[in-house]
């Protein structure tokens, strides 16, 4: 889900799960797109300061899209992609319906930086740079 990447993405860099926290625990519709507005002002932030850059990784040899950021806490790489205009539209409509849908968002969101985290420290010999 691109909606969760793009909250993964803005915990890694704005180097707090407030975000994610927010969006899980949300109770309205309301407050999931104040969420959703502030995490991507967070994002463009990163790039346009070139911080958070849109490219691809290797996995078992295959490329896939990927983005990543760069942090004072280090450097992350989130696979897939950031939601399109058309994705936050979409998630903003099952939201209307059940706005459980940001509590599941909310968690897959912070496995996958918490996985991304995991990797980078791994892949930097387990240490923090």
């Amino acid at each position: 889900m691109r909606v969760a990447n793009l909250l993964a993405v803005g915990f890694l860099y704005s180097e707090s799960p407030t975000l994610v926290d927010r969006f899980a625990n949300a109770l309205s519709k309301e407050a999931v797109t104040k969420v959703l507005y502030d995490v991507q002002r967070i994002v463009q932030m990163g790039i346009d300061r070139g911080e958070i850059v849109s490219t691809t990784t290797m996995i078992q040899g295959k490329e896939y899209p990927a983005v990543n950021v760069s942090s004072s806490e280090g450097k992350y790489t989130v696979v897939g992609y950031l939601p399109t205009n058309q994705d936050i539209e979409y998630f903003l409509r099952m939201i209307e319906e059940d706005v459980y849908y940001a509590r599941k968002a909310g968690a897959l969101a912070m496995s996958i930086a918490n996985r991304t985290k995991l990797v980078s420290k791994s892949e930097q010999g387990g240490e923090k740079k």
